[in-house]
């Protein structure tokens, strides 16, 4: 084997022993290894020195450590991308200010179980009359400047663009997993996303666009578990699409997963639900509450955490994040196969589709975008 395929298999097993934190930092003998010069058959050759991980195989890694925690390595917090926006005295929610840009909207927006503003991405409806809403949310990073619906998805080039809906994508919800925290953290203040999400958001929306009655949402990542979630949990929502999210909370995968992610930001898990097995834990934990998932339409996918070409060109020469995302995803395919039998056994109506590669990154989640949107339109529809 090469010294360049040596150097990869370290790093790829030195990111292993990171696990599943995003983004975190690897070994830096590898950072001048190209991965796309490699070739796909090159980094398969490094992923067999340190044993592959077949899938299904990353929930066994995980439960090995028992209910351990992974401890945080040296540079392994990944800082945020973006500053969380500051308290504000707020008496009620309602629209600050707008900017067009293009063909998106930006509002800042005043949430009142906030008690600060948050920026909110808008591409409307370019169809007369009433249309439904799409509200999509963002992975890990969740930038207000940008976010991934439109620096990675592009949304308002894809079909749904053309389509009679207003797609709403709020911002800056950094490692939030968009729910309502039941403490402040020191890094993050105070996070009540779902309480913004289903109680405030909707009739702000309402307030400045021409709407129907029907709405879904959508997320990737952590945006995808949290959309399962709410879809689950609020009837506000007819559909629901998720692009490679988790959907347990208390399964040894789900948890570390979780845990990891928001504590690589810097923050405070415990902040968030209390200690792991509280009702907090439990209420969010959608495999064990599929039954309100009944009656609308339900679309997930995810790929298996095999290297594509696309994958090699979506890393580059970021090594560690390459190996990262293959964690990352197949422990994805895992948690989405369980979620699957779970839908099942509970006779709830749904369409899965796995990807043959795919790691954890946009190239993998907007494979299935279009699909997702084509299955759970009819549901928006009067």
């Amino acid at each position: 084997m090469s010294s360049g395929l040596r150097r990869l298999a370290a790093a790829t097993a030195g990111a292993l022993t990171l696990t599943l934190t995003v983004g975190t930092a690897g070994p830096a003998a590898a950072q001048d290894i190209d991965v796309s010069s490699l070739g796909e058959q090159g980094v398969g050759s490094a992923l067999e020195v340190i044993g592959s991980l077949p899938v299904g195989s990353t929930a066994g890694l995980i439960g090995s450590v028992g209910s351990a925690d992974f401890p945080l390595g040296a540079g392994s917090t990944t800082p945020l991308h973006g500053e969380p926006r500051p308290h504000k005295d707020v008496d009620e929610p309602g629209v600050v200010s707008k900017e067009t840009v293009g063909s998106y909207e930006y509002w800042v927006v005043d949430s009142y179980a906030m008690q600060r503003e948050v920026v909110v991405e808008v591409v409307p409806s370019g169809s007369d009359g009433p249309a439904p809403v799409l509200y999509l949310l963002d992975g890990v990073d969740s930038p207000e400047s940008h976010s991934g619906w439109r620096s990675m998805a592009k949304v308002d080039t894809r079909p749904i663009a053309h389509d009679n809906v207003h797609i709403v994508a709020p911002t800056g919800a950094y490692a939030s997993y968009w729910t309502d925290w039941i403490s402040d953290d020191p890094l993050l203040g105070t996070y009540k996303w779902e309480t913004f999400l289903t109680e405030e958001l909707p009739g702000i929306v309402a307030s400045q666009l021409d709407v129907t009655d029907r709405a879904a949402v959508g997320g990737i990542s952590m945006g995808g578990q949290a959309a399962m979630h709410l879809a689950a949990t609020h009837e506000m929502y007819d559909a629901v699409m998720s692009f490679s999210g988790n959907y347990s909370t208390m399964d040894p995968l789900g948890y570390q997963t979780l845990r990891m992610t928001v504590e690589t930001r810097g923050a405070d898990v415990d902040n968030m639900w209390g200690p792991h097995g509280s009702e907090q834990w439990r209420a969010n934990d959608t495999v064990s509450h599929v039954d309100g998932l009944d009656g609308k339409r339900v679309y997930f996918s995810a790929g298996n955490g095999v290297i594509g070409p696309d994958d090699l060109g979506a890393y580059g020469e970021d090594v560690p994040s390459l190996a990262v995302g293959l964690v990352l995803e197949r422990g994805v395919r895992e948690g989405s196969r369980a979620f699957e039998q779970a839908l099942r056994r509970a006779g709830v109506a749904h369409r899965v589709d796995y990807s043959e590669t795919g790691l954890h990154n946009w190239v993998n989640f907007m494979k299935n975008f279009d699909a997702g949107w084509e299955y759970i339109e009819p549901a928006l529809r009067n």
